[in-house]
């Protein structure tokens, strides 16, 4: 990632609350988001038949896909994964959109996957701060809200370790408890 889009991406999740008028630290759904936005979500159970595998045994298989005409999005999601995955799929898809990331073939000609670990690295980095953003991250570890943390964002606990590793909550708590002990 180019020097200083991880501050960048943090600024623009809290943009994004600034617009709601929630505080910083204020969770985020994301199907609010793309109504706000006027992106149209489309369940993949809504395609029935040509669904169907990815909603049983292929549900690993795909979580998200944006479609664009113009610059009207849609975004077509797994609805068969968990509450937490759906959130973080369709906040992914969001940041490809914040970002101006430009809209990809998804298959080549032999039907390989076609993706820029750059763009996807970027739109991964971005979602994690749309959901926990750093002030979020310091008011979990400040108020010992690990435990709880998960259910008010709508993360896993793999993507909330993350987030408090990545903003340097944790190392924040870490010094702030030094500090008191050496008082």
């Amino acid at each position: 990632m180019k020097h200083g889009f991880k501050a960048q991406a943090n600024r623009i999740a809290l943009e994004m609350r600034r617009e709601f008028g929630l505080a910083p630290e204020a969770p985020m759904c994301p199907f609010i988001l793309c109504e706000h936005f006027e992106i149209r979500v489309l369940p993949l159970s809504q395609f029935s038949d040509e669904a169907a595998y990815f909603l049983s045994e292929g549900s690993s298989a795909f979580s998200a896909v944006t479609v664009q005409r113009g610059i009207n999005r849609a975004i077509v999601h797994n609805d068969s994964h968990s509450v937490v995955r759906q959130h973080s799929n369709l906040m992914h898809e969001l940041a490809h959109a914040f970002l101006g990331h430009p809209p990809c073939e998804a298959f080549d000609e032999d039907g390989e996957r076609v993706y820029s670990s750059d763009i996807e690295q970027e739109a991964n980095f971005l979602a994690g701060c749309l959901k926990v953003t750093n002030e979020a991250a310091w008011h979990i570890v400040k108020n010992g809200l690990q435990s709880t943390a998960p259910e008010i964002y709508k993360v896993s606990n793999a993507m909330l370790n993350w987030r408090l590793q990545v903003s340097g909550a944790n190392i924040r708590a870490m010094r702030s408890k030094s500090k008191r002990r050496a008082s």
